[in-house]
């Protein structure tokens, strides 16, 4: 079915997949959009006009909203998908909508269904060109749907913890208090429902850091009350809330017995259980011997189940102690190594093989234990899980463990199931988190025949416990290499500490290699060494090296995970320079991975490689800076201020840089930060300053230091400060390299010195460059360049016909963008601009960490009047135009 997406964007897709036509163009998703925010009542043409239309004349402007809904019914394949004349409105039975169905939910008190539906805010990142009206329209309905979904978060959160379910009202909470940071109340509420749940540290760290963010938002502490409970908490003074039972009335009832010693025991199986939908007229009361015929099922079998309980207690030490106290209805604080295996689940419809459940649960129990992991008993668990697959109320796996989790403690649960097809066994597991009810991992399916069950239980305890390791795993490298389920322990072991030398090291390829040859040989079918290394040859674009690996990871591809499909898409794009493919690859892996900095990291440097500078700031804003890569790399800090350059938003750029100062004093990304956003502002004072500390007044200046003062003399003549800027590269170009100069201090003066338009030097400095290493078609391009602000038409046609035949294979761009130098400095704007937009089509980068940004580049100056370049130049998403 049609379903349109408005809430963290705007997209049209049939069962899933992407509708291309008509249908697909942003105007027409729009005019879409429109509709379906109007719901049934539908919205006015004439509305629609002042909404999308607002600057057309009135015979335009209705003769657009005619083709538009004439292509959007033929595109949709039914004229009735848009109704009405003078009033249009959008048919739910053909094209579904995300915010209609939010605001029908919202309409009859469903919380539940509305926070499920609101994946984020209304026609994120979605903007029309010259209809002012229609972002205003858009930002009030974002700015409804968001109070309505707080709203609706702030009653699930008031409702689970009215009800005693501190694990569930804790994750509504924590839900309330990311779109509340500031709100006392919010945080008063978070900190009481996790002190409940028994996770006191929690409660104290989130006072701290709500408190130092509305102090740093607001200059003011936090509320009192918030604070005092901190400060009772930390001195265990806090009185845990009264817990409402877990069960109705009418169940309570029906477990009444005559015997005292069996009442205490039935109180476990009262509070375990809860009604079905139709008993709601049932009768509070119920006369002797008139239970409905299910409850007196229900209450034999629970009876039969402790009688077993009591038998195991008498003839297995220590079980009976263990049960006992998971069943006296008080909840077992969690513990985050604690892990309950459930009996698997017999699908095979054959009952003979039952023990089979028992015995996989009991082989990963042990299998967790010899890892160190803390494991409930397995005939204790075992004994629970028949006991709630007894009483439970919908009899699901998900209601098993949750009554698993809350009485033994456990904060995650491992539950399994077995099929058998003809002669073979199909054996897979799922690691659950029992409080925000989701699947951390699905493992398997595990085939083989049925005499093989024994290696196949092995080999599933094996993958469940090396995906438990790398979920419990708190290194840096854990946050990427947890990505893919592992197959042992030792080979994710190996696979970890590879992508934590990485990030610490990113030169010392050779230890990195060696580490992941050893994760491959811990387990030859493990594909994620293979994709690192890469990612790794990737980063350090040795393009042939990659495409090899590529190629020998291609017959793997049927055996590939969505994941690891979506890293391969991702190199696939990048050997072909296709940004846009790599941009979506990289939401793809987002997408895959909630939660991971690493991944949110990636998104944000492929949107910065388009000049998406808005989409890449979102993505870094909505990462944890302190996981994975950015524990050890100033990456993220860097990427954030980049993006914040970008967009104009200097002080926020500066402030990135002080966070990534604090956290890596000796990165030299964040001197980066500081001299772009001064040189942006033309504050002369604070960029000598840090050109200063950077050791810009040594006699003979480091070559890093030079680098920062080219930046900041790029940016300077960027932002319309020619005279400090000519003086800054004068500067840089009288500092003669060392007699021992590397290639790049060459390159780096030979720049200074054209920069400085010392145009003789620099053409005697490249042609030296040219002469010792020749093909690079950087300093080709300069030669070009020289050529062409010297007038000499005949060098610069020979330099042009030299870089049009250059090598295509991983060029990525590079021949167009310096063609298109020759042609801006020759005069020729249209052609310029053309062969700038088959470079970007080719994979050249117009924004780059550590590389001459469009925006930067001198040689363009003459096309900053061309609306065309500066399209080109000007940050994506509605961010402001570079001067």
């Amino acid at each position: 079915m049609l379903r349109l997406l408005t809430l963290g964007g705007l997209s049209l897709v049939d069962d899933g997949i992407a509708v291309s036509g008509a249908a697909s163009q942003r105007s027409r998703l729009a005019l879409l959009a429109v509709l379906a925010a109007a719901g049934a009542a539908g919205i006015t043409r004439d509305k629609v006009l002042a909404i999308l239309w607002p600057e057309s004349d009135d015979e335009r402007a209705r003769h657009a909203l005619k083709q538009g809904v004439y292509a959007l019914r033929r595109d949709l394949g039914n004229e009735n998908a848009i109704a009405g004349t003078a009033t249009l409105s959008l048919d739910p039975t053909i094209v579904a909508s995300d915010i209609r169905e939010f605001d029908d939910a919202m309409a009859r008190g469903d919380d539940a269904a509305a926070c499920g539906l609101y994946a984020g805010p209304f026609l994120d990142g979605v903007f029309i060109k010259a209809a002012p009206e229609f972002d205003q329209w858009a930002a009030t309905e974002r700015a409804r749907l968001e109070r309505a979904h707080v709203d609706a978060i702030g009653r699930l959160a008031l409702a689970f913890e009215m009800a005693g379910d501190a694990p569930a009202a804790v994750h509504w909470w924590r839900r309330a208090a990311a779109a509340e940071p500031l709100s006392g109340r919010v945080a008063l509420s978070l900190m009481r429902a996790l002190a409940d749940s028994g996770d006191t540290s929690t409660a104290i760290q989130h006072a701290r850091v709500h408190d130092a963010m509305v102090r740093g938002e607001l200059d003011t502490p936090a509320d009192d009350a918030v604070l005092t409970l901190a400060e009772q908490l930390r001195n265990g003074e806090y009185v845990p809330s009264a817990r409402v039972p877990l069960i109705t009335r009418e169940v309570a009832a029906a477990a009444v017995v005559d015997d005292a010693s069996e009442s205490q025991r039935m109180a476990f199986v009262a509070e375990s259980m809860a009604t079905d939908a139709d008993d709601d007229n049932a009768p509070l009361q119920p006369e002797p011997g008139s239970l409905p015929a299910r409850w007196r099922q229900r209450a034999l079998s629970a009876f039969v189940m402790l009688l077993g309980i009591g038998l195991a207690a008498t003839l297995v030490p220590g079980v009976g102690t263990r049960i006992g106290g998971m069943l006296s209805g008080v909840r077992t604080a969690p513990s985050m190594r604690r892990i309950v295996v459930a009996t698997f689940d017999n699908q095979t419809g054959d009952r003979s093989l039952d023990r089979l459940g028992e015995q996989a649960s009991d082989w990963l129990a042990r299998t967790l234990l010899e890892a160190d992991f803390e494991v409930v008993d397995s005939r204790t668990s075992a004994t629970l899980t028949r006991m709630f697959a007894s009483i439970a109320p919908a009899g699901t796996p998900a209601d098993i463990a949750g009554a698993l989790a809350e009485r033994t403690g456990a904060a995650t649960v491992v539950t399994g199931r077995y099929y058998r097809q003809g002669d073979s066994l199909w054996f897979e597991a799922s690691i659950l988190d029992p409080v925000r009810k989701v699947i951390q991992h699905a493992v398997g399916p595990i085939r083989g025949p049925v005499s093989a069950a024994p290696s196949l239980i092995g080999l599933l305890a094996n993958r469940v416990t090396a995906a438990m390791a790398a979920r419990t795993d708190s290194t840096a490298g854990a946050s990427t290499a947890s990505l893919v389920v592992p197959p042992t322990v030792e080979a994710y072991e190996h696979l970890s500490r590879a992508w934590e030398m990485f990030f610490a090291n990113p030169g010392d390829t050779t230890a990195v290699f060696a580490e992941l040859a050893r994760a491959s040989a811990a387990d030859t079918a493990y594909n994620a060494p293979l994709l690192m290394r890469a990612y790794v040859l990737d980063v350090k674009a040795e393009w042939p090296a990659l495409a090899g690996v590529v190629k020998a990871l291609e017959p793997r591809r049927d055996r590939l995970g969505r994941f690891e499909r979506a890293v391969m898409a991702l190199f696939e794009a990048d050997l072909r320079g296709d940004l846009l493919g790599r941009l979506r690859a990289s939401r793809e892996l987002v997408r895959l991975s909630p939660g991971s900095s690493d991944m949110a990291l990636l998104l944000a440097v492929s949107a910065s490689y388009l000049n998406r500078a808005a989409e890449a700031e979102s993505a870094l804003v909505g990462a944890n800076p302190d996981r994975g890569i950015s524990l050890v790399s100033p990456m993220y800090w860097a990427w954030r201020a980049a993006s914040e350059h970008a967009l104009g938003r200097y002080d926020d750029e500066l402030a990135s840089a002080a966070h990534e100062l604090r956290r890596f004093s000796a990165s030299p990304y964040a001197a980066m930060a500081q001299v772009r956003a001064n040189a942006a502002r033309g504050n002369v004072t604070a960029l000598d300053s840090v050109l200063a500390r950077a050791g810009m007044g040594a006699p003979t200046p480091p070559v890093s230091a030079r680098d920062l003062a080219l930046l900041a003399a790029r940016e300077l003549r960027a932002h319309g400060h020619e005279r400090e800027a000519s003086s800054l590269f004068a500067r840089v170009a009288t500092i003669a390299p060392r007699r021992d100069a590397t290639r790049a201090e060459l390159r780096q003066h030979a720049l200074a010195l054209y920069e400085s338009r010392d145009l003789a030097a620099a053409r005697t400095a490249y042609g030296a460059l040219d002469a010792a290493h020749g093909g690079d078609i950087e300093v080709t391009g300069r030669l070009g360049a020289i050529a062409a602000r010297l007038k000499d038409s005949a060098v610069v046609g020979v330099i042009d016909r030299k870089l049009a035949s250059w090598p295509a294979e991983y060029a990525l761009g590079q021949p167009s963008y310096w063609r298109a130098h020759l042609a801006a400095l020759s005069g020729r704007t249209d052609e310029a601009v053309s062969l700038l937009h088959a470079a970007m089509t080719q994979g050249f980068r117009p924004m780059d960490l550590g590389a001459v940004s469009l925006h930067e580049e001198g040689d363009f100056a003459g096309l900053w009047g061309d609306p065309a370049f500066r399209e080109k130049v000007r940050p994506r998403e509605g961010a402001p135009t570079i001067p």
